[in-house]
């Protein structure tokens, strides 16, 4: 009698993301500025940087004054997946009198360029609300 060996095939799933390995998966980055409202009523301004489009979930985020060494006391929403990649947002917010200061918000990544943390520099605030992107 003929004896038939089989050999069991063990699948596992491997949860990653279809990005392409040359693919820029570093956070991208839309900063928000304090509105004159905020300013005028609480004599305070929020800074808000959204980082979006990123891969893996491990982000660390800090503020700094530019130039500064002290890492400053902000906020972080949670890490959200979005389809492949993920999101997060970071908020900093100052007295009437540190608005005239320029800010950084400094993002480590494993894929950012060069392997060098992003410096996203929030500048001092003028009159209104500003988009930058």
């Amino acid at each position: 009698k003929e004896q038939k060996i089989t050999n069991p095939v063990i699948l596992s799933q491997v949860h990653s993301s279809d990005k392409s390995p040359d693919e820029d998966t570093s956070p991208k980055p839309t900063i928000f500025l304090p509105s004159e409202d905020e300013r005028k009523l609480h004599k305070t301004g929020t800074y808000l940087c959204l980082l979006e489009d990123f891969f893996s979930d491990v982000i660390n985020i800090d503020w700094k004054e530019k130039n500064g060494k002290t890492v400053l006391k902000s906020q972080q929403g949670d890490t959200m997946k979005m389809k492949d990649t993920y999101m997060k947002y970071t908020w900093l917010t100052v007295s009437e009198e540190s608005m005239d200061k320029e800010h950084q918000c400094i993002v480590t990544h494993e894929k950012n360029k060069g392997g060098v943390d992003q410096e996203i520099l929030f500048p001092s605030t003028g009159k209104g609300m500003w988009i930058y992107r």
